[in-house]
């Protein structure tokens, strides 16, 4: 039988439904150097003015009500959740648009007179706010002019304020990475949904498959060579996206060649029509990663499935929505191309050297001890803590009866992270 209201909210006591009526929020309005607009909630403690910020922010997700606030207002902490430009819908999503939202947060936070900022990447969050501080930290001249689809970005010149911590917490090695496990290899026509080389498919019981839920089970040799396929379909993805913005920079330069005049009124019309033409890739079968149903594949305490599709996840891979199903050719390339962001987690955090703090809840679904690993190894920080929060899910929801005899898993996560941002930044 389901919890009820009343059982969830007395089994998550800082959960938003007994929020403190006296937490002061102040809704915010901001506008990016490019002009793009967005919004975020400041939260502070009642009857103090905190000199530390904790900041929050997902590429597409609402954190303006993150599961940290209430935990983090009862130790004295303000906390500013900030939507990006792109919430709840990235179909063309450029992540290092993305940057310019965070420093315009950043840059109010600090005009209103926080000392301290402190990033709490979760989730997606996690690979952005690394890719935000690894540029901040960068001399301007340093920094990168342009997104994968060769869209300039001004970003020497842009004001960027550092933060002083970075915190991780759940979070996947970057959309694109995440989408190198995910993508289903045995897709031999992108225009064909239906399209499968049975000897790539995870869901084809000769390469091991049992249905969900006993435990399948794939041959490493097997995997390897479908990791590699994996790579070779978000090239192929690459490859259609980037000739899709050549002919569209093509039009847009013969629309304003000098002979354009000249030409006749059909090649004129023709011109303008492919110059102002807006392509998409449509991306079919994105839940495909062997891990979900193989156990024994980077062990961890897990459930089988993934967070993205209830049961098995072969509903997921070919049903309605999905991850990346419609994108802008600069879309995929920026956000969901592991072949081509520059957003990746264990890239970035070469870059942050702040004190860093990796929290990895181990009944991750779709999170994995191997990339929480490669993310604390690559890390810049010369302060840096690897901690792991036991029998909890990609939500800190507890996993199984073992969780469920635990703490609950958002009051362990704020037990380790407060204690670990006072060490290094005093008392809030």
């Amino acid at each position: 039988m389901a919890a009820s209201p009343e059982e969830r909210t007395r089994r998550l006591p800082f959960a938003f439904a007994s929020l403190d009526p006296a937490i002061r929020r102040e809704v915010v309005y901001l506008e990016a150097s490019d002009t793009a607009q967005s919004f975020g909630i400041l939260y502070r403690p009642p009857g103090r003015e905190p000199r530390t910020v904790v900041y929050l922010m997902h590429p597409r997700g609402d954190f303006t009500r993150h599961y940290v606030v209430p935990g983090l207002m009862a130790r004295g902490y303000a906390v500013f959740g900030q939507a990006s430009r792109y919430l709840n819908n990235d179909t063309d999503m450029v992540h290092e648009r993305l940057l310019l939202d965070i420093a315009a947060g950043m840059r109010w936070l600090r005009e209103r007179g926080f000392e301290r900022v402190v990033l709490l990447g979760n989730s997606g969050g996690g690979s952005l706010l690394a890719f935000y501080q690894s540029q901040a930290e960068r001399p301007p001249a340093e920094r990168l002019t342009a997104s994968p689809g060769g869209e300039p970005i001004d970003l020497a010149g842009e004001s960027m304020p550092p933060a002083d911590l970075y915190i991780a917490v759940a979070a996947h090695p970057g959309e694109g990475r995440f989408m190198l496990n995910v993508i289903d290899p045995s897709v031999v026509d992108e225009h064909d949904p239906t399209s499968c080389d049975p000897r790539w498919d995870m869901y084809n019981p000769e390469n091991g498959y049992r249905p969900f839920p006993e435990a399948s089970s794939y041959d490493r040799a097997w995997l390897a060579e479908y990791r590699l396929r994996q790579r070779q379909r978000s090239e192929r993805l690459d490859a259609i996206a980037r000739e899709y913005l050549a002919e569209h920079r093509y039009f847009r330069a013969q629309l304003r060649s000098g002979d354009f005049a000249g030409r006749s009124p059909g090649e004129q019309g023709l011109i303008r029509r492919r110059a102002r033409l807006g392509r998409y890739l449509v991306i079919y079968r994105t839940l495909a990663n062997p891990a979900y149903l193989d156990p024994t594949i980077d062990p961890s305490r897990r459930p089988l499935g993934s967070i993205f599709s209830p049961g098995d996840p072969i509903i997921g891979n070919y049903g309605p929505g999905g991850l990346a199903r419609v994108m802008t050719p600069r879309g995929w390339l920026s956000t969901w191309s592991g072949t081509s962001s520059q957003a990746e987690l264990p890239d970035t955090i070469r870059r942050v050297t702040v004190p860093t703090l990796i929290v990895y809840p181990d009944g991750d679904s779709d999170i994995f001890p191997s990339e929480q690993r490669e993310i604390f190894e690559n890390s810049g920080a010369a302060d840096r803590q690897y901690v792991t929060l036991e029998w909890a899910d990609h939500y800190l929801n507890p996993v199984g009866p073992e969780g469920r005899a635990l703490k609950d898993p958002r009051e362990r996560l704020i037990d380790v992270i407060v204690p670990w941002m006072e060490e290094r930044l005093g008392e809030p």
